[in-house]
């Protein structure tokens, strides 16, 4: 039998500017960390402890210097 869509809803893609995820703490207010991507389902796991670790211990992980958000200023 042919199948017909009972609706559809166009929506937009969480992509910063620059096309790159934005994870690590907001510097405007402190202990507030963010983290999201389009890939999320991708990146999840890797976030998830690179940002753990950061809340742990009180310090900036190296491996998310490319990702902050004061990449974009403020």
């Amino acid at each position: 039998p042919e199948l017909k869509g009972a609706s559809w809803k166009l929506g937009l893609k969480p992509i910063p500017g620059d096309g790159e995820p934005v994870f690590g703490e907001l510097a405007k207010v402190p202990g507030c960390f963010v983290a999201f991507t389009h890939s999320g389902a991708t990146l999840a796991l890797i976030a998830g402890e690179l940002i753990a670790y950061e809340v742990a211990t009180g310090r900036r992980h190296p491996m998310l210097a490319s990702f902050r958000p004061e990449r974009f200023g403020d």
